[in-house]
């Protein structure tokens, strides 16, 4: 399915959905529909941020925005500052303290980091980021909060429209006050302020990834849709534009968080990110990988030949399955998670029994130089290659491997060839295969091994 089919799906129904809203009175019981949709809308852009900082960092995060965004809500609604005298109507679900809903609370997080996220990315292209910091971070700090202002023409409008809310006295914007985008200023400000102090004590190792924005784009479009349905035509022009602009970001910037390996120091502790295939050439530096060992029921190891367009060992017969571990992924998930991606595998139990494997090699010129710890499991099933991986499969009787392996001149990959000496000898292994009644296995008795 291209990628494009399903964001048309969400386009069309988010234009259904607002078509509705914009010509029906909703009934107050109808309000865990809004919150329902909040969540949903929020989803996108906690995945993005839990890819890019890893779980517990997204939640504070989220945790700190969102309350935030209740703190200065409450407060325009107690005191007017920052956005104006206004009040709720029970559409947007429960109200704590019988003040603010808590949609609240993931309603305007999605929006702050997609901001964030823009202009950090922006950012980082002009030689202020470079040169002057504190310059570059008061960039990033006003660009967010301008964004903000920008992204609520489109929303704000369409949600006193609907009735979400309403301000004391009306505004010359449809029903908004010039304060309230003024409000959005401040606030945008305050939350840029919170991320900046964030981001300097975690350090994110990858870029800002562009499916921060993600949420934002869906939200900006509902609320465009709303303005075409309701003829509100300066909200309907600008969502447009952001819309647009939204998804030229995402298409300049958009990377795969797979396609991002992770360099390591000598202890495999996380240093930095760079995209994989550039970082693959002569020099490459140590980072983050794996290499999986599979077998049957026969004592058969599934061999797997790299596919002729890859950069690295094209065309080589190797072992079941290897690749790189993402920032913020466990080892066996990465490794299930590829073989899943290149062999349509799925549901196999896998146990890390060479934790500490890593080997250094090169084949025409590039050079790869990986922390790698071993895995063993068993599948019993038939492989379904993914051509751009994997070129063929076989099964091999693994005494026979172990033999034929240790020739170089048969052209097995090297880090094979030291991982199948090391299994051979390992206690871990010969443990996993007893536990599969495999007899006969080992061409060599008595061994002691090492990781």
């Amino acid at each position: 399915m291209r990628p494009y089919i399903p964001i048309v799906f969400v386009l069309a129904l988010l234009a259904t959905s607002a078509f509705f809203m914009s010509n029906v009175v909703i009934p107050p019981e109808a309000a865990f529909v809004s919150g329902i949709n909040v969540i949903l809308f929020a989803a996108p852009a906690f995945w993005a941020t839990k890819m890019w900082l890893g779980w517990r960092d997204a939640l504070i995060l989220w945790v700190l925005l969102g309350v935030l965004a209740l703190v200065i809500e409450t407060s325009a609604i107690i005191t007017g500052f920052p956005y104006g005298h206004f009040g709720y109507s029970d559409l947007l679900g429960f109200r704590l303290f019988g003040l603010t809903p808590w949609t609240v609370f993931l309603a305007w997080t999605p929006l702050v980091v997609a901001a964030y996220a823009i202009a950090r990315r922006l950012g980082e292209e002009q030689p202020i980021a470079n040169s002057y910091q504190l310059l570059a971070g008061i960039y990033r700090i006003a660009a967010t909060a301008v964004l903000l202002v920008i992204f609520d023409l489109v929303l704000d409008p369409g949600a006193v429209k609907i009735g979400f809310w309403r301000y004391e006295g009306g505004g010359v914007f449809y029903g908004v006050p010039i304060s309230n985008f003024v409000g959005w200023l401040f606030s945008g400000a305050i939350a840029s302020v919170v991320l900046e102090i964030f981001f300097l004590i975690k350090k994110p190792l990858l870029p800002a990834p562009a499916q921060m924005i993600s949420s934002t784009f869906f939200i900006v479009a509902f609320w465009t849709f709303i303005a075409f349905f309701s003829g509100m035509y300066w909200p309907l022009a600008i969502g447009i534009v952001v819309v647009g602009l939204l998804a030229v970001f995402y298409g300049k910037y958009h990377f795969a968080f797979d396609d991002m390996i992770v360099y390591c120091d000598e202890s495999g502790t996380p240093t930095g990110t760079y995209p994989k295939l550039a970082a693959h050439d002569g020099d490459t530096k140590r980072h983050l990988a794996f290499s999986v060992f599979l077998f049957n029921d026969q004592g058969e190891l599934l061999l797997q030949q790299r596919a002729l367009t890859k950069k690295t060992w094209p065309g080589v017969w190797s072992n079941s399955c290897c690749g790189h571990v993402m920032l913020h992924e466990k080892v066996e998930a990465a490794a299930k998670r590829r073989l899943k991606y290149e062999l349509g595998i799925t549901g196999v139990d896998l146990q890390i029994v060479l934790p500490k494997f890593r080997y250094r090699a090169e084949k025409d010129g590039v050079v790869e130089n990986e922390i790698c710890p071993v895995l063993v499991g068993k599948f019993d099933g038939t492989p379904r290659p993914n051509p751009d991986e994997v070129n063929d499969t076989r099964w091999v009787d693994w005494n026979d491997f172990v033999i034929e392996v240790a020739d170089p001149a048969n052209g097995y990959s090297p880090w094979a060839r030291e991982e199948v000496g090391l299994l051979a000898h390992e206690p871990k292994f010969r443990e996993f295969i007893n536990k599969l009644r495999i007899v006969n296995i080992f061409p060599i008795e008595g061994s002691e091994g090492s990781d």
